[in-house]
């Protein structure tokens, strides 16, 4: 124990002149330990979204997909009621329906104390499926049919002050109606995937009972046996009109967030899985940077070795002494890394249980550990063979750990190829010509959409149309234009789909025509994206057509809409423009994603298309190929019939954005707009604001791969000087043979640089794999190639061999007499 004590203070006053190799090593450790932990509670996060829910691993959502393009969780309460009277006792049915947005609660009494809460429509049987819990009140109203809410606790507290609110009323704004509170049930966690502030029992019209098409339900099961379930659902009969080979899936609920689109686990997955093997990567490359860095610092010291030999030490006394010199460093890198867990904690960066966090961190710790023991085997078997050798008087020239040059530069040329390839394809995204101008323009958000972290907007309904005009007047602070527009071109949330039929198809079915759509067409209709936009926006967006033409109001006919069409649209109905027939409109599909207004008129429908050009314009959205588009000029006073996340958009001269925006704060607090509720950014902020995720993945990446590096060249530098130093007799020989130092250097550079070029081999293969599977998001881009990896390559060949021209030429520079001379 002694002994042990004395080398554990010898370990530790080492250290001091091991500074910047014992500093690298546990920054990677630590680095390592913290992203290793951090992703894997990501995944498990992820992949049990609802695990706070009462036997969370029994509840799956029921699916239909024909296994090819098919994908959806709608369901007719027809259908519902068949599988539930096929299914056993033992299986709980209950059913759902999400309600679009917040919505504004008060008291009866105090409407100015407003609520902005989330709610969900369930049946009777979905309270127990859920095992929803009870506080106060009682569910036997809701479940006899009484048409009364059932309320969340935060949801009490924040309109009562207190949570025994049974028989109370809430006022609803939107419905301008009261309701009865039935119950108080337990919070809905926020990772959820059916979270909800308030419950509101689920009423369906005779109409919506008998109806077997109209699928807007979601269903969940509560089952034991989902393989048993499964295939008792296959005795559920299936419209006709379903597509060939649809078959029923059950998902998991904790699942259900990620593949309700559906995909397969990799995909939905992706990210989390990704960083997991990026993790492990660094963890890799920590600890052959550990191995490197002790072995050199061992070679080193060959004589200690020998004297502790000639004093009687064995082996096995030595391999202890070896491993208590490299514990405090494994040691320090673990305790750096659980003050980093709890930075990341303290900053509210960790998902999911705090328990569970520190239990993954416990392992982790413990398995970094374990494995940097076992990795100082290596270490420990070269020096007794380095002593042996020169005990022996053979030379001590063989190769050093190089195999582990071959590790190193695989994590640091895979995690650059990956970097990089991310980097050039998210740049050559965000900043592609999109077909219109984005530089230089502000966008003041005027929308009725809650935006994240705000509790309500402000409405700008009553000012909207004069906030233009009173922009345009501060040119002093370099305002040069001004435009305010209903919709919103530059974000596919907010886009519409219109049926367009040529002439003849228009005119047989005229009659079915609404502004919900066709009514059983019988025959295909094609359909193109519908935006509409204002006569000078053209200009102020410098928009770019093939011909030249724009959208003027001089060029109106009636009965028509002017529009433009994209490159898609002309493919999509090309067919109809050689035949010379024009196209009309017909009404909004049924299922469009579209919110709309149907107080105001309907002037889209039976119109005939004035096609003015082509518009070389694409969509901000990359994720997807290009649909067809056609841009419907309107004035700029134009009532919209979509309710859209208006805004108003402001172009400034070169280099006064400051300026312009504290014009714009100024104008706005004259109108009396809170400064909490302005919501301004440039346009380019805000396309560029459509890839957060990739974007954040990709400079998370960016930080772990420039650590990366570090560390890859720190090991390598590390092995280099003392591998290199252990051939200083052989190149002292050479040299007194007459060899130059081009005759030394080369032989010494062409070694090394075999194994950078076998890491960067063997990492390209698996790092164009993941660059492919993440491609795979996107409709536009080009997968790194070839190309990337051997610039890499290069690139570390270059550090590398600056390394070992120094280390030669710092050897070389060596009297050989004084290398040569005899060790005493």
């Amino acid at each position: 124990m002694g002994l042990w004590i004395q080398n554990f203070k010898q370990a530790l006053r080492g250290l001091r002149h091991q500074g910047w190799q014992a500093v690298v090593s546990v920054a990677g450790l630590a680095v390592s330990i913290v992203c290793l932990t951090f992703s894997v509670n990501w995944l498990w996060t992820e992949t049990h979204y609802d695990s706070f829910r009462p036997d969370y691993k029994d509840l799956y959502v029921l699916e239909r997909t024909d296994e090819q393009s098919f994908q959806s969780h709608y369901f007719s309460y027809s259908q519902i009621v068949e599988a539930d009277s096929i299914l056993g006792d033992e299986v709980q049915v209950g059913i759902y329906s999400l309600r679009d947005g917040k919505d504004a609660y008060s008291l009866p009494d105090r409407p100015e104390d407003v609520f902005l809460a989330q709610g969900v429509t369930m049946d009777a049987a979905m309270f127990d499926v859920l095992g929803v819990k009870v506080l106060s009140g009682s569910l036997d109203r809701v479940k006899a049919g009484d048409y009364q809410y059932v309320i969340t606790e935060s949801m009490a507290k924040r309109l009562f002050g207190r949570t025994d609110v049974a028989g109370e009323m809430i006022f609803r704004e939107r419905s301008n109606s009261s309701y009865t509170v039935a119950a108080v049930v337990e919070d809905c966690e926020k990772e959820s995937n059916i979270y909800y502030d308030f419950i509101v029992p689920l009423r369906l019209s005779q109409e919506q009972i008998n109806n077997k098409r109209n699928q807007w339900l979601h269903v969940i099961f509560r089952t034991p046996d989902a393989g048993k379930t499964k295939r008792q659902m296959e005795r559920v009969s299936l419209p006709e009109e379903w597509n060939a080979g649809t078959k029923f899936v059950l998902t998991p609920l904790r699942l259900f967030h990620k593949m309700e689109e559906g995909g397969t686990f990799l995909q939905a997955y992706f990210y989390p899985l990704a960083f997991v093997v990026i993790s492990l990567l660094l963890v890799l490359g920590a600890w052959a940077n550990f191995i490197v860095v002790y072995t050199s610092i061992f070679l080193g010291r060959t004589r200690e070795y020998a004297l502790r030999r000639s004093l009687g030490a064995s082996d096995g006394r030595n391999a202890c002494w070896m491993l208590t010199e490299a514990t405090p460093v494994v040691v320090m890198g673990i305790l750096v890394a659980a003050m980093g867990m709890e930075w990341l904690r303290y900053d509210g960066l960790l998902a999911g249980s705090p328990v569970y966090v520190y239990k993954v961190f416990a392992i982790v710790s413990v398995s970094v550990l374990v494995f940097c023991l076992v990795g100082m085997v290596y270490p420990v078997r070269k020096m007794r063979r380095v002593y042996r050798r020169s005990f022996a008087g053979q030379s001590l020239s063989g190769r050093s750990h190089a195999w582990l040059l071959v590790v190193q530069c695989f994590a640091c040329a895979f995690l650059l190829f990956l970097s990089l390839g991310m980097r050039r394809q998210l740049s050559g995204m965000i900043n592609s010509d999109l077909g219109f101008d984005r530089q230089n323009i502000l966008r003041l958000y005027t929308g009725w959409k809650v935006m994240p972290g705000m509790d309500a907007t402000y409405n700008y309904r009553g000012i909207f149309e004069d906030l233009p005009g009173e922009f345009r007047k501060e040119a002093g602070a370099g305002i040069v234009d001004a435009i305010a527009m209903d919709m919103d071109i530059f974000s596919r949330v907010t886009y519409h789909k219109i049926e367009i039929m040529p002439e003849e198809q228009w005119m047989s079915m005229k009659d079915k025509i609404s502004p919900y759509g066709v009514t059983n067409p019988g025959e295909e209709i094609r359909r193109a994206v519908y935006v509409e936009f204002p006569y000078r926006a053209m200009d102020f967006f410098r928009i770019r057509t093939e011909h030249g033409k724009k959208l003027a109001a001089s060029a109106e006919q009636d009965g028509a809409l002017q529009v433009l069409f994209n490159r898609a649209s002309m493919e999509l109905f090309g067919d109809a423009f050689r035949r010379g027939a024009r196209l009309y409109t017909g009404g909004t599909p049924e299922n469009a994603n579209s919110m709309t207004d149907w107080n105001r008129p309907v002037h889209y429908a039976g119109k005939w298309l004035q096609v003015q050009d082509v518009v070389d314009i694409r969509l901000n959205d990359f994720h997807q190929g290009e649909e067809p588009l056609m841009l419907v000029g309107v004035p700029e006073d134009h009532d919209c019939f979509f309710v859209e996340h208006d805004a108003v958009y402001v172009r400034y001269a070169p280099g006064h954005r400051a300026d312009a925006e504290a014009a714009i704060r100024r104008v706005l607090e004259k109108f009396g707009v809170p400064e909490e509720r302005i919501v301004l950014s440039s346009l380019d902020e805000y396309i560029s604001g459509h890839y957060k995720e990739e974007t954040y993945y990709a400079n998370l990446l960016s930080a772990l791969t420039v650590f990366s590096v570090l560390i890859t060249f720190s090991g390598v530098f590390s092995m280099l000087l003392y591998s290199l130093r252990l051939r200083r007799r052989s190149m002292a020989i050479r040299r007194v043979m007459g060899a130059g130092f081009r005759d030394v250097f080369r032989p010494q550079l062409r070694s090394y640089l075999l194994y950078v070029v076998a890491g960067g081999v063997l990492a390209y293969f698996p790092a164009a794999l993941l660059m492919h599977k993440w491609m795979e998001y996107f409709h536009y881009g080009e997968t790194p190639g070839v190309g990337l990896m051997a610039a890499i390559v290069c690139g570390i060949c270059v550090v590398v061999s600056l390394i070992v021209y120094g280390q030669v030429r710092r050897c070389m520079n060596d009297k050989p007499v004084e290398v040569l001379r005899p060790e005493s």
